[in-house]
């Protein structure tokens, strides 16, 4: 099989380059690209926004976590039919890269609009920012559902997959340099901290843009694959979909370690702030998790070439699960150990992201018994379920401060928080996301689906 006929003939004006060959770098490359829109989406409103409200807007901690999980739970509804949709698709472009190209247009504005700092307080703020995030949400989803299947249908290769998303855990390395290090920097270095939040949602928005349009340009060389025509309504695709036993067991492992790493990266801001007593920690930090990330992904790539993905991604899931146990003792061993542990979740991390990802585009191309393309469903399904999870990740991380009394405030507003908040919010952001992310393991190990499977001919 090739990429360019899944289902049928390659379209007319398809890439150049046949899959069985391998592709471009240049499409590896800015493929990999647009992992900088969809994580610093997923970044920043993550590290920013819970506390935005609580500490900017006055929203309470119970209902900021509603208003950063609603838009997940209304992109869980909408993703599965842009997926849909993205496979019926006829076009020059293919049918990913279109969609692709109107998330581009779209997400930068309503990013920066989600930070723009209206003149309101309380529960006005929190309506506000949900509606914008809603919006900004789905945007978001009409380019990365199909961006998430373009690795199963553009290439046959096993471990070309794997390279794809080699590129792609980089530059998510980057993103979350720029997100998780910068957008920090760049909210604090204003006195005002509502021009602080405006400035960083306008820049964040030019980033965005600038990486979705590279990826929907940069991949034009790319096969582009027709695919044949689904005529049944979205619930008899899910019910194959989640028939596929591949695909239903990575996906629950995904889910946990996603819930995971959005816990940990909600919480950093927190305990920076309020247990280590130095907002500035949190850009410090993040550099200590994302360095190691990106340095780490080709060791991850040879470690599934030599074990298989099964296994390194359950390596990696140990790795984040002792750095996040390490950050637990901050208040024992100070900022050295916390440098050391941020430098173990980010070895972690970057293999969680890396290969679940690969996994998935094998997931794309295995058969699934129906005998028909899933790839748009199967990514939505993807996309909407990352996104859910990393707002359950937020939701567990405001339970926790909610249930150890945290105490919200406005603009410029200083609380003194109580020695049992700190113990919440340092248990949530660090041994709460080590225990979820180790439990990833139990669906994990009944993954079945190897290089023998697919037909991997390259390493």
């Amino acid at each position: 099989m090739t990429a360019s006929s899944v289902d049928d003939p390659p379209a007319p004006g398809g890439g150049r380059d046949t899959v069985g060959r391998g592709l471009p770098r240049s499409v590896h490359f800015w493929y990999g690209s647009g992992a900088v829109a969809t994580s610093v989406f997923n970044t920043v409103p993550g590290l920013l926004l819970l506390i935005y409200l609580t500490d900017s807007l006055a929203v309470s901690p119970a209902l900021a976590g509603m208003v950063v999980f609603l838009p997940k739970a209304v992109d869980l509804l909408v993703s599965p039919y842009i997926g849909v949709w993205s496979d019926r698709t006829r076009s020059s472009w293919g049918p990913r890269r279109p969609w692709m190209l109107a998330g581009a247009l779209t997400l930068p504005v309503l990013f920066a609009a989600v930070f723009a700092g209206p003149p309101l307080q309380g529960d006005a703020a929190a309506v506000y920012v949900a509606l914008l995030f809603v919006a900004a949400a789905l945007a978001a989803s009409m380019f990365q559902v199909p961006y998430t299947a373009m690795p199963g249908e553009i290439t046959d290769d096993y471990h070309e997959r794997s390279t794809f998303n080699t590129w792609r855990t980089a530059f998510v390395g980057l993103a979350l340099l720029l997100g998780g290090a910068a957008a920090p920097v760049i909210q604090s270095s204003f006195e005002d901290g509502a021009v602080g939040y405006r400035v960083m949602g306008l820049v964040m928005g030019a980033l965005l843009l600038t990486a979705m349009v590279s990826a929907v340009t940069g991949t034009r060389r790319a096969p582009r694959p027709v695919l044949r025509h689904r005529t049944e309504g979205l619930l008899p695709q899910l019910r194959v979909a989640f028939g596929h036993r591949h695909f239903r067991v990575l996906f629950a492992a995904f889910l946990l370690m996603t819930v995971a790493s959005g816990t940990m990266v909600a919480g950093v801001p927190y305990v920076t702030a309020n247990v280590m007593g130095e907002p500035a920690y949190t850009s410090i930090l993040m550099v200590c998790v994302l360095v190691p990330l990106m340095a780490s992904a080709p060791l991850w790539k040879r470690l599934s070439v030599r074990v298989d993905k099964r296994a390194a991604a359950g390596y990696a899931a140990g790795v984040f699960a002792l750095g996040g146990l390490g950050l637990l003792l901050i208040p024992v061993w100070g900022v050295p150990g916390a440098v050391l542990s941020s430098v173990l979740v980010g070895v972690g991390l970057s293999g969680t992201t890396l290969l679940p990802a690969s996994m998935l585009a094998d997931c794309l191309a295995a058969p699934d018994g129906s005998g028909r393309h899933q790839g748009g469903v199967l990514s939505g399904l993807w996309t909407s379920g990352e996104a859910m999870a990393q707002a359950v990740g937020t939701g567990l991380l405001s339970l926790s401060l909610a249930v150890s009394g945290y105490v919200e405030s406005g603009a410029g507003e200083t609380v003194r928080q109580s020695d049992e908040a700190l113990r919440g919010m340092l248990v949530g952001s660090t041994l709460v996301p080590a225990v979820v992310m180790l439990s990833c393991l139990v669906p994990l190990a009944f993954y079945r689906l190897t290089a023998a499977d697919v037909g991997a001919r390259r390493t």
